[in-house]
């Protein structure tokens, strides 16, 4: 049995071929008795991707060292890497560390004498927007070692030149004598909203579900902060009541609450959803919790707010000695709670809710027994020691 078709059942390929220009000549002569159709010209349309971009460059002078320097040195208490948002309405500086803590830190145009963004199109718009990411640590240190000879020599101007995309962060600082100049890599960042990147991890504050608004002086929360570190703390808790904060320790020698004063000067507001929170208690570890020292002791007055779904935030405006007209650079820190701990939440709150503030040592090492207030409110048998501690107005200064 042959494997093979005989060629004398199949067409030749020249047969074949003669085949298709006669039917190809039968569909022009068909064409041809058909009516004229005018020919139209085809044009194609540029799609979006090939529009060329609108390059925008960026252009600022300050000698407002000492400010920059400071405040670039509480974003490295966060993270050394940063990312840098700049717009014609001001500098957005963006840090967060281990999906906990996440910090904005936002610099007003006034405080630098020159303060442009062009481009080689249109005019610039409201929401144009240079962003690019920077060791911000390295930047800092720059600014720390120039704000170190200003006792020497205080006429040193500070250039920032970005040039978009692709281009180096340029500062340089010039006094009388010598002018330097140095270029900082950027790293890509993807096109993504302020509001994308608040929202990661939950770190975005619901101001329509606030449910505390406390004002302090933060000079006193610095010095409270001080104190709470010297202790060796380990886990922090934040109550807070109807004219009422105290800040509670718990750490190697036990615990400890501070008792934060509340003088109209210090505490300035103290706003509670009383109807459905008569008290309100937030844990931290200390260790993160603490990464905020620096941003407190800058800064002249302290809000802290907490919403519905449980964000901690805290806002700090820092003014500048040397600029009497600057509002001030914001700085807002989000955290997450940690995990409570029932044991120590619910000693806290009958300990709050009995007016005692101090438990006897004696009563406390020595017996399992429950401890008995006036109250009547029952106790758990085995008691944290605490110590507590109230804020003296003439301790305000650090």
């Amino acid at each position: 049995m042959s494997l093979f078709i005989p060629s004398s059942d199949n067409e030749s390929d020249e047969n074949l071929f003669n085949k298709n220009n006669d039917d190809d000549k039968n569909i022009e002569n068909d064409q041809d008795s058909l009516p004229s159709i005018p020919k139209t010209r085809t044009t194609t349309t540029r799609s979006s991707s090939t529009i060329k971009p609108k390059q925008l460059r960026f252009t600022a002078s300050t000698t407002q060292i000492t400010h920059l320097s400071e405040v670039f040195n509480c974003l490295i208490s966060i993270n050394n890497q940063a990312i840098i948002s700049i717009r014609p309405t001001g500098i957005t500086l963006y840090s967060t560390y281990n999906y906990t803590t996440k910090v904005h830190l936002n610099i007003d145009p006034s405080l630098f004498n020159i303060y442009n963004i062009t481009t080689d199109q249109d005019e610039v718009l409201d929401d144009d927007e240079l962003k690019l990411g920077v060791d911000i640590s390295l930047v800092a240190d720059c600014f720390n070692s120039v704000q170190n000879t200003l006792k020497f020599d205080s006429s040193v101007t500070c250039y920032i030149t970005y040039n978009g995309d692709g281009h180096p962060l340029q500062i340089e600082f010039e006094d009388n004598s010598i002018s330097e100049k140095l270029e900082f890599y950027t790293f890509y960042i993807e096109d993504m909203d302020d509001e994308d990147y608040s929202s990661n991890s939950n770190l975005a504050i619901d101001y329509e579900n606030i449910i505390l608004e406390i004002i302090v002086k933060s000079d006193v929360l610095t010095s409270l902060l001080q104190e709470l570190n010297q202790i060796h703390t380990d886990l922090l808790f934040i109550y807070a009541a109807e004219d009422k904060l105290n800040f509670i320790s718990s750490g190697s020698i036990g615990m400890s609450k501070l008792i934060f004063p509340n003088e109209k000067s210090i505490l300035e507001k103290s706003i509670i959803d009383k109807l459905n929170y008569p008290y309100i208690i937030s844990q931290f570890k200390f260790e993160e919790f603490f990464k905020i020292f620096k941003s407190v002791k800058l800064s002249s007055k302290c809000k802290i707010l907490k919403d519905l779904k449980g964000c901690f935030s805290i806002q700090l405006i820092c003014k500048n000695n040397q600029q009497s007209h600057y509002s001030g650079t914001l700085i807002t820190l989000n955290m997450n709670e940690l995990i409570h701990n029932d044991y120590l939440i619910e000693w806290i709150l009958q300990d709050e809710l009995s007016g005692q503030s101090t438990i006897p040592v004696t009563e406390t090492l020595s017996t399992n027994k429950n401890v008995t207030f006036e109250s009547n409110i029952p106790r758990l048998p085995h008691e944290p020691l605490i110590n507590s501690f109230k804020m003296s107005k003439k301790r305000k200064e650090i």
